[in-house]
């Protein structure tokens, strides 16, 4: 049986900037299935706190992508969006160097695979889940007398607790969109900026363009493990209470614990997580 040998300090770095770890796998290389024609791309500059312990954590930023189609919106790190664009060249070419993801993982579709369905994409290590839940989009109230202007746009706020968090909104009712990052939406207008209270997740959105006329929305979880929620949750609390050991439970790999001079020293445990959706 092969074997992967993952060095420690690749592991730590991964974990020091907040990604989870992931081993390649031949599916990654995979565009996926077309499952909507893509019509704007919302750019938003997502900032988040991961370790809510330590009032010293700076937060992260993250420039994420919002696919709007017809009917689909797929939302996912820009990044990833890049990785992909070259993992495909990699395919044509025959080749198998993997391009990674960025620190944001997960990739939420809405709207997919039926119309008030999401199907939410994560990676731990060699596993790829897709958890497929029912989608009800926040119960917004309107803030009285709110104002601001974002990229030229005139908007208004609302506020919803949703998800376990309580989320401000930003909308601009002159672009007449039923969407915005992650899972939010349900406004009369695109989501411009969206942050939960305690701006632990704070999303500002940095441009909108229109789609390629030929560009598509592909979905890549057709052969990803399905999963419900429960179980999703069970796998986050394994994963960030021992990465490496979570990825070591796995028979093809092998990780070695030592530092740059050749000693032994402990696999990182309790690794900081504050998920979007509690």
């Amino acid at each position: 049986m092969s074997r992967i040998v993952l060095s420690l300090a690749a592991l730590l770095a991964a974990v020091a900037a907040t990604a989870q770890i992931t081993v390649f796998q031949p599916i990654d290389l995979e565009a996926g299935e077309p499952c909507d024609t893509m019509r704007y791309v919302v750019y938003y500059d997502l900032a988040f706190v991961e370790d809510t312990t330590d009032a010293a954590d700076k937060p992260i930023n993250e420039m994420t992508r919002l696919e709007v189609g017809d009917h689909v919106q797929y939302f996912y790190s820009n990044k990833s969006f890049q990785a992909d664009s070259a993992n495909a060249i990699v395919m044509k070419n025959g080749g198998n160097n993997y391009n990674g993801d960025g620190l944001i993982q997960w990739r939420l579709y809405k709207n997919y695979p039926a119309v008030g369905k999401t199907s939410l994409l994560e990676k731990f290590g060699m596993d790829r889940f897709v958890c497929t839940e029912d989608y009800a989009a926040p119960a917004w109230q309107p803030v009285a007398d709110s104002s601001a202007v974002i990229l030229g746009y005139q908007c208004s706020m609302a506020v919803a607790t949703y998800k376990g968090r309580t989320w401000y909104a930003w909308y601009a009712e002159d672009i007449p969109l039923d969407a915005g990052p992650w899972k939010l939406g349900g406004l009369p207008g695109l989501i411009l900026r969206a942050y939960d209270a305690q701006k632990h997740y704070d999303f500002t959105a940095a441009g909108i363009v229109n789609a390629d006329p030929q560009a598509l929305i592909y979905y890549k979880g057709g052969k990803y493990e399905p999963v419900n929620r429960k179980t999703l949750n069970g796998i986050y609390r394994r994963y960030y209470a021992d990465p490496v050991g979570y990825i070591t439970n796995n028979p093809k790999i092998t990780v070695r614990y030592r530092d740059e001079f050749g000693n032994d020293i402990p696999s990182p445990k309790n690794e900081p997580y504050n998920p979007i959706e509690k």
